[in-house]
């Protein structure tokens, strides 16, 4: 017997969103239009250099990340109770939800150390 399977495509048209006028200046969105500063982001990896509030982190890719945290940033540790940004340590793995700026830069909403994996030495 075989399977059929259905795939369902919707695209919502936004009309009246956008009106065109005089072409806007470069550096400002068109009427209507908003352009977002930031974007939710996760990434995980290590801490390879940790200097204050500004956080180094190389992925298993290669991929470095500047990761910003601040007083709002919650940070968990490995048993997932409440942690400090001395908890942060250079060799630590760590997950971060937060925000990709156009910079590149990670504005950290919530950061968890991710406990040591079977066999994996810092």
């Amino acid at each position: 017997m075989m399977a059929r399977g259905i795939v369902l495509t919707v695209a919502v048209l936004a009309i009246g969103l956008f009106q065109p006028s005089a072409v806007p200046d470069r550096g400002s969105p068109p009427p209507g239009l908003a352009i977002a500063e930031e974007m939710n982001f996760t990434v995980e990896g290590k801490i390879t250099q940790h200097a204050g509030n500004k956080l180094t982190l190389n992925t298993e890719g290669n991929i470095i990340f500047h990761v910003i945290y601040n007083d709002k940033t919650e940070i968990k540790n490995k048993d997932g109770g409440p942690g400090s940004p001395k908890d942060l340590q250079v060799g630590a793995r760590i997950h971060v939800d937060g925000d990709l700026q156009e910079s590149g830069e990670i504005i950290a909403q919530k950061i968890s150390i991710q406990p040591d994996s079977a066999g994996e030495k810092r």
